[in-house]
């Protein structure tokens, strides 16, 4: 009996040790399991040692100014002695005042968090190191349970400990300042600074410093843009701390707490800050260039995570000139088109342009996408939600079907303007719309009917088939029979007399230009706009001599500059240099020629082209730039007005400078239906407004009295009278016939064609 009581005792004494030897076991093979990966990525000191963080692609302008970046994740990197130390010394106070001292681990720290957190019940923080938040910042928690939160900071210390191993105590703040978010979808000091300081990290002062490191027990609510009280008192504690720890003393902590929260924000997103339509154009070419260009150092790079620096021809005050200038004309229109409405341009359901829009929005694309089918795609849009609409006055909030979303847009009247250099092709302003945000569609790039915005074209070929700016042409009303008996007019349908080229095209008259047209040769036309750079379709009809060939405001601007440039066009030009992250430059396109080279007019009809188009300023329909605005300089352009007023365009010339302005409907129908429609009340006060802004920018260099020598000074003879009466022949030839100067006289091609040679070999020998 006691044989088997003692048995007994032995297997309960076996049991007991055995289960005491697993218990004991247990927190081995946790840290084992922690230590192979098991609750999460347990890097290598080879891994760790080549740590290299997504960098965002930094652009900026021709003077210098940050305009936006291109990034996975939103960050800048900077070196240490680019920081301001108050705010390292902010960092210590709040964050890891011991930080210098330990190893990687701050073992007072975590019993100052065990007794008063876990036993007391204080709010002690968090004991984690600088270098434990680089861990879990490298190498994020993926579980929330309470086996993986323990094993997540054993992982964090075990990891904090090798990047001591590896790096030095300001490379793992380097490292931690480059790393950290703010919130916002920004990384890194150095964007959180231009966020919410505009300044780069160097010029923070204490009270900034102070904010910033406070921020980083919880961004949002210590977000000083978004919530300044409790981002205040958080700052404060910060300057305690740093006061505490003797970093600062009782004066300075006093003065700085006393500063208020003054954030200067600074977002720019895709939508948001300077040039969006031209940071959207740029980087697409910035993908062109990497994936086609070889780069200096012969590596390959991403747009998006290596921290390139891309320098462009883009001009802040230039932009922001055009910017106010087109904010300020289309709120003007705006207004007026909204009143002048009677009735709706839209239908209440299933407008085409309406459903055209809708189908082209993310919302619809997604719905798409999550499988919803078309009928509860078509309830969806017609049915009512609260929304938050764009208006010149302001957001407000709405409740609108996405139907009514989408017939609110296309309501607005929108707006391209762009400058170029026209020695160089340099890009110096560029609009696409009134936001980006909502407007997309970027309409420097768009092609609309170009109106008699085209019709130097016209004229520049004329001269060069022959004909001189004081030859003269019969301002008639005629019939194109082989043009389905197509018969243009003039505006205000005056007829009779004659004009001198160079007053025809300043009064743009449209009979002459027609005429002119026919005379030189269509396909001598289509052939010069090609060679201009041209490249969208040029019908051959005798109404492109009207406009009605849709071209972009791009090429438009970028045609002109072969005036000014003895006749060789400039071909736009954005980007000047691209840096790697290492600031070696792998792309430079500074001493790249943007000219055509050989002129596609003679430099004698460039000039003259010039003059003519001066002329159009000062006393045709460009007259108003003069008239309205007070400019005085050297001035050059051209008005263009579509069919039914909805294309309104100004294409512009200074010595320096060729710009030009587009205003219309994202659709043809939006326009004005009375004279308020004609492209000098639409299109030539964007022009206005630009050219009185940039006298507001002193250092740039102020607008020049003459053109240059080589713009004006030609051979041809400017000197002769804009109008004369009709000739004795003409009038008697019109009376023989009974046909008065209002009646249209018919030309057909085979007719015109012998009438040109018979006037081409006159000219020759003399001038009317």
């Amino acid at each position: 009996m006691r044989r088997k009581q003692n048995k007994k005792n032995e297997n309960w004494l076996r049991y007991f040790l055995g289960g005491l030897v697993a218990l004991s076991s247990l927190p081995v093979i946790y840290f084992l399991m922690i230590w192979y990966g098991f609750f999460g990525p347990m890097p290598d000191t080879t891994e760790l040692s080549e740590i290299r963080n997504y960098q965002a692609s930094v652009i900026y302008s021709a003077d210098g100014e940050r305009i936006g970046s291109y990034f996975l994740q939103n960050r800048t990197e900077v070196s240490l002695n680019e920081v301001n130390p108050v705010l390292i010394d902010a960092l210590l106070a709040i964050e890891d005042v011991r930080f210098y001292q330990h190893s990687g681990i701050d073992y007072r720290a975590l019993a100052r968090v065990f007794v008063r957190t876990l036993l007391l019940g204080q709010d002690a923080g968090g004991g984690s190191t600088i270098s434990q938040q680089l861990a879990k910042n490298l190498f994020p928690r993926q579980n929330n349970s309470f086996l993986y939160i323990v094993a997540d900071k054993v992982r964090e210390m075990i990891i904090a400990r090798r990047l001591e191993n590896i790096y030095s105590k300001d490379e793992i703040l380097q490292l931690y300042l480059n790393r950290v978010s703010f919130g916002e979808e920004i990384y890194g000091i150095d964007t959180a600074s231009r966020r919410f300081f505009s300044k780069p990290p160097s010029a923070l002062q204490l009270h900034e410093a102070a904010t910033l490191t406070g921020m980083l027990r919880a961004t949002s609510w210590y977000n000083p843009y978004r919530n300044p009280e409790p981002s205040l008192t958080r700052r404060n504690v910060v300057i305690r701390q740093m006061e505490k720890y003797g970093m600062i003393d009782n004066d300075i902590a006093t003065s700085a707490m006393d500063e208020p929260i003054s954030t200067q924000y600074n977002r720019i997103s895709a939508s948001d800050g300077p040039a969006p339509y031209f940071r959207e154009h740029l980087r697409a070419e910035v993908v062109r260039i990497l994936n086609n260009e070889p780069a200096l150092t012969g590596e390959k790079y991403n747009l998006y995570t290596d921290g390139l620096t891309i320098h462009t021809t883009l001009d802040s005050r230039v932009q922001e000139a055009a910017e106010n200038a087109v904010s300020t004309q289309l709120r003007t229109l705006q207004s007026r088109f909204q009143a002048q409405q009677r009735d709706p341009i839209f239908s209440e359901k299933d407008d085409p342009s309406i459903l055209r829009a809708w189908r082209q929005t993310d919302h619809y694309n997604q719905l798409i996408e999550d499988g919803f089918s078309e009928e509860e795609i078509e309830e969806i849009l017609y049915t009512p939600v609260q929304n938050r609409i764009f208006t010149w006055d302001g957001y407000r909030e709405k409740e609108l079907s996405p139907y009514e979303v989408q017939k609110h847009y296309l309501s607005f009247l929108n707006a391209g303007f762009m400058a170029l250099n026209p020695e160089t092709g340099n890009v110096l302003a560029w609009v696409g719309g009134i936001n980006h945000r909502h407007f997309k569609y970027d309409h420097v790039k768009s092609r609309r009917q170009s109106g008699s915005a085209f019709k130097p074209f016209v004229y520049a070929a004329a001269l060069e088939s022959g004909m001189e700016p004081c030859d003269y042409q019969r301002n008639v009303l005629s019939v194109y029979t082989d043009y389905e008996e197509w018969t243009p007019r003039n505006t205000g349908d005056e007829y009779g007399g004659r004009f001198s080229l160079q007053a025809s095209l300043a009064q743009s008259i449209n009979t002459i230009s027609v005429n002119l047209a026919m005379e030189t040769g269509i396909s001598e036309i289509q052939h010069l706009a090609a060679g201009l750079g041209i490249r969208s379709r040029i019908p051959p009809e005798p109404s492109i001599a009207l406009g009605t060939a849709e071209i972009s405001l791009l090429e438009m601007a970028s045609a002109y500059t072969a005036f000014l440039n003895e006749g060789a066009p400039s071909t736009p030009h954005i980007v000047t240099a691209i840096y790697n992250a290492e600031d070696e430059m792998i792309y430079d396109f500074s001493d790249e020629t943007h000219s055509d080279g050989e002129p596609v007019i003679s430099p004698e009809t460039a000039a003259a082209m010039v003059q003519m188009l001066s002329k159009a300023v000062d006393e045709g329909t460009g007259r108003h730039l003069r008239q309205t605005f007070g400019i005085r300089h050297a001035l050059a352009g051209k008005t263009g007005t579509t069919q039914n007023f909805s294309d309104g365009w100004f294409l512009g010339m200074t010595p320096d400078l060729v710009f030009g302005a587009w205003v219309g409907g994202s659709v043809p129908r939006v326009r004005f239906s009375d004279n308020m429609g004609y492209a000098s009340q639409t299109a030539l006060p964007v022009a206005g407004y630009f050219l009185n802004n940039l006298n507001t920018y002193p250092d740039l260099e102020s607008q020049k009295t003459n053109f240059y020598p080589h713009q004006t000074e030609t051979s041809f003879d400017m000197a002769c009278d804009d109008y004369l009466d009709d000739r004795y022949r003409d009038r008697l030839r019109d009376f023989l016939s009974g046909r008065s100067s209002d009646d249209p006289r018919e030309v057909n091609e085979e007719k015109e064609e012998s009438r040109n040679v018979i006037q081409r070999v006159r000219r020759f020998f003399s001038r009317d």
